[in-house]
């Protein structure tokens, strides 16, 4: 019997008679009894590469606090409050100080997301705003080769003291989210997220996990680092997605040891490739964020293997999205290679105008779709999208194996229990597309 993760509780299956588990890509939990806000506050005392925050407020200065979005596990509303506090502490009122949702170029939160959020009593009693990629009055900060002029919010760029809370996780393409990826894309300008994504996505090494020579990070660290945060406050998890650590300090510093502490629980080295994997999307429940599960799975599927993705999804994929789907579709495997590399060579999005998180999405799973057997399994709004993206739909994994079986009699195993957490080390660089 194999398990996954999901948000309504542990999911069980058994495999098909002649299907064997070859590898459980998986880390135990890491326990601690102190709660997110405790340890937080602990990690405030005893900073990273930092003075202590206390120092750097100063008694009348204006602050700016950064915060992940909903498709982030971030428990914003537990750690604002303490945080908040101790700013007021250091003579700073209330109306010196905004909280900017850094949501790069996802959608924006509407009022009872941001209460969500940020807990009523913070969104009552404090300037809580969406930051718009798009905005005009967004304010230059720098340049860098190969991107021109970088622009940012205005509230954080006016600010005294900038502050940024957000979770170290797996990224599928900057190796680790977090830290300067809070900035970039979370609160910069359309145009150089855009020119960022399309020209690190397809390198091998810009995959989940990978932090050394990774141009997907190590241009999202130079364009953060024009930003000027003052201070970094990051959570860390364990593979259950419980957070077990808090690091705060400088922002690099913070995150390079952050890094350093996921690559050791959540990163897992892997046995080789196998006929079949099966992972859960875990903790990614909503829109195109489910996605991010395919990369770690394809990482580890032999070439026209399968991969069945577990999802709780329960909203239908925007319909733009599907339609794009399946006009790239329509291209055969050869075309639509050669037209993504040559749209994305010349700086074009798959989709235009649409959010990055649309592009890079289509673009992995129409990638996967043709180099695997993909099913994609849950609510009944998945049919639909499984149709577009050219891959197969299952109501639940016990059926989906069951069909499978009948075409694939013996077959060992990867068994990714949270996609979304967990990701598997790898020794030879993993193509996108073929490589070319």
């Amino acid at each position: 019997m194999i398990k996954l993760l999901q948000q309504r509780g542990d999911l069980h299956a058994h495999l098909p008679a002649g299907w064997a588990v070859q590898q459980t890509i998986f880390k135990e939990g890491r326990s601690s009894e102190a709660s997110a806000s405790e340890l937080m506050m602990k990690a405030l005392t005893n900073p990273i590469a930092s003075p202590r925050l206390e120092e750097l407020l100063k008694p009348g200065c204006t602050v700016a606090i950064v915060v992940d979005d909903l498709t982030r596990s971030t428990p914003v509303r537990d750690l604002l409050p303490g945080l908040l506090e101790v700013i007021e502490s250091r003579g700073v009122p209330k109306e010196n100080v905004d909280i900017v949702i850094g949501n790069g170029t996802h959608r924006a939160m509407d009022d009872k997301e941001i209460e969500g959020r940020v807990g009523p009593v913070v969104a009552r009693n404090y300037r809580v705003q969406n930051h718009d990629a798009r905005s005009p009055d967004l304010v230059t900060m720098g340049e860098l080769h190969g991107y021109g002029k970088i622009s940012f919010n205005r509230t954080v760029a006016r600010a005294g003291v900038k502050i940024i809370l957000g979770s170290i996780l797996p990224h599928v393409h900057n190796g680790f989210g977090g830290g300067p990826k809070n900035i970039m894309p979370g609160i910069c300008d359309f145009t150089t997220i855009r020119q960022h994504h399309l020209k690190n996505v397809l390198h091998p090494k810009a995959r989940v996990g990978i932090v050394e020579g990774n141009p997907f990070l190590h241009d999202t660290r130079a364009i953060a680092k024009l930003a000027g945060i003052d201070f970094a406050i990051q959570c860390i998890y364990d593979a259950f997605g419980h957070v077990y650590e808090v690091f705060a300090g400088d922002l690099f510093a913070v995150h390079e040891a952050g890094v350093e502490e996921e690559t050791r629980h959540l990163g897992v080295m892997v046995s080789g490739k196998t006929d079949a994997t099966i992972v859960s999307s875990y903790p990614y429940a909503e829109g195109v964020q489910i996605m991010k599960a395919l990369m770690p799975s394809a990482m580890v599927t032999k070439a026209k293997g399968s991969i069945f993705v577990v999802t709780e999804l329960t909203q239908a994929l925007p319909d733009f999205f599907l339609d794009n789907a399946r006009r790239l579709g329509w291209d055969d495997h050869c075309t639509f290679e050669a037209n993504t590399r040559e749209r994305l060579n010349r700086g074009e999005p798959l989709i235009e105008g649409a959010a990055m998180d649309f592009n890079m999405a289509i673009i992995l799973v129409l990638a996967v779709a043709r180099r695997y057997n993909l099913v994609m399994i849950g609510h009944e709004v998945l049919r639909d999208a499984a149709e577009a993206m050219g891959c197969k739909y299952a109501p639940d994994l016990a059926a989906a194996l069951r069909a499978e079986s009948k075409n694939r009699k013996e077959a060992r195993v990867s068994v990714i229990p949270a996609g979304g957490y967990i990701f598997p080390i790898i020794s030879e660089p993993y193509y996108l597309l073929e490589e070319g």
